[in-house]
């Protein structure tokens, strides 16, 4: 008898946004700003069905491979801005991977480790905020990933939303130039927002993040 081959590995992020109930009129911007990340990312085929609401503030996704987890955190942060959201990242086996909606159907390691995550960033740090944390089964890339996320996790609240913003033009068209025209901006100023906003920070930690999930996993 062949052996058996191993379980596909997922990725689910659960994310809560933090303080909703402050919110005004969450609902109706939730709901906005979720489609038009569901809609991305199915698109660009990083998640296998739309980011679902599984709580008042809490909404989640199976990534088709843990290595797309890094480009839909940064999207999760740009794309919701002004929220501001904990992102628990669970990586492992999914049962019902492709049934919808995901939480009614779906479970498994990586929905449980996700959990995990999630209620270890709603404890909270004693030394400095942490809005990011991985989940996986293995230490070793637990501890990397986490202490990556960490340092990421304190450039945040000094984003501005004209940062933000034009980091988003930035992301959709890769030339300063072109975000500079979409902006009606110089393109000194798209370059100092850019700068300002941790831009290149956060697009190289993704882009890092991606090979060290590929090597792990």
């Amino acid at each position: 008898m062949p052996p058996r081959s191993a379980p596909t590995r997922y990725a689910v992020i659960t994310a809560d946004v933090v303080g909703s109930r402050n919110i005004q009129s969450f609902r109706a911007k939730r709901d906005r700003l979720l489609a038009a990340a569901s809609q991305l990312h199915l698109e660009q085929k990083l998640i296998l069905s739309p980011w679902t609401v599984t709580a008042w503030d809490e909404f989640q996704a199976i990534l088709r491979k843990p290595e797309y987890v890094p480009r839909a955190i940064l999207d999760l942060r740009r794309l919701l801005f002004p929220f501001e959201l904990w992102i628990a990242v669970g990586m492992g086996s999914v049962s019902e991977a492709h049934k919808r909606p995901v939480n009614q159907y779906a479970g498994g390691e990586a929905f449980e480790r996700a959990r995990k995550a999630a209620d270890r960033l709603k404890l909270g740090s004693p030394k400095f905020r942490v809005l990011t944390s991985f989940e996986s089964g293995n230490k070793i890339f637990d501890s990397i990933a986490n202490t990556i996320y960490r340092l990421q996790d304190a450039l945040l609240d000094r984003i501005t939303a004209r940062q933000w913003a034009t980091i988003n033009v930035q992301m959709n068209t890769s030339h300063q130039e072109l975000t500079a025209r979409k902006l009606s901006l110089d393109v000194s100023t798209v370059s100092r927002n850019l700068k300002r906003g941790y831009y290149w920070h956060l697009v190289e930690t993704a882009d890092a993040m991606k090979y060290i999930i590929h090597a792990y996993f």
